[in-house]
């Protein structure tokens, strides 16, 4: 059976949530020292980045000792890939659930418009495993990077769906290059992360900036 970008993507989601799932689920003990050690890698990351971030500061940072880690993840990079996976994957669920609120009656643009906002949101919430997302991954191993990528390619069809209906509805230039309009757009939302405190605004200022940037004549959720 032949499906959607759309729904590849979804389905993709679904596989990749699964851990995250029965870890958020759970109550027990070891649930949650598998969180803090998570929790523990992201803030090292976000802060040492890939090389300088070592198991013996996770471990210290997570107030376990070294050999505990191997209880709940194999190697250094199976831990790593998981802080990626979980950012990405939040994000994922945040914005699929956001355009799933918007109801069945939503047009395009209105799902884009809430699929921006929700992204913002979910950048700005996750803090360290959001840093750790969008700087760190390039300066991880190859076999982390490409485990990875493949997760952004299913994020990313979801968002080329979002687009291509968008652009079909006559919110984007017929004649524009989606795949460019795509990484325009996630530049314009993940750059937001670097602003100064002074400066930074919250997710619906900043989606309504980044709309105007680009031009797309997005209707306000619920108009």
């Amino acid at each position: 059976m032949c499906r959607s970008p759309l729904e590849r993507g979804l389905l993709a989601l679904k596989s990749m949530a699964a851990t995250e799932i029965a870890l958020e689920g759970a109550s027990t003990k070891s649930a949650r020292t598998r969180a803090r050690i998570l929790d523990a890698s992201a803030r090292m990351l976000s802060e040492r980045g890939y090389a300088e971030t070592s198991l013996a500061a996770i471990a210290d940072a997570a107030g376990l000792k070294v050999g505990s880690l191997y209880y709940y993840f194999d190697s250094k990079d199976e831990l790593i890939y998981e802080v990626f996976r979980l950012g990405l994957t939040r994000s994922f669920e945040q914005v699929r659930d956001a355009v799933s609120a918007a109801g069945p009656g939503a047009s395009p643009t209105q799902r884009l418009r809430v699929a921006i906002q929700a992204h913002l949101a979910s950048l700005h919430t996750q803090g360290h495993y959001s840093i750790a997302g969008l700087r760190i991954v390039e300066q991880a191993p190859e076999v982390i990077r490409r485990r990875q990528y493949a997760n952004q390619r299913a994020y990313g069809e979801f968002w080329h769906e979002l687009l291509a209906d968008a652009q079909g509805a006559g919110v984007i230039d017929p004649a524009a290059d989606l795949i460019t309009v795509r990484f325009l757009l996630f530049g314009a939302m993940n750059s937001s992360i670097d602003w100064p405190r002074p400066v930074r605004r919250n997710a619906d200022q900043v989606a309504d900036a980044i709309i105007r940037l680009t031009g797309f004549q997005l209707a306000r959720a619920g108009s």
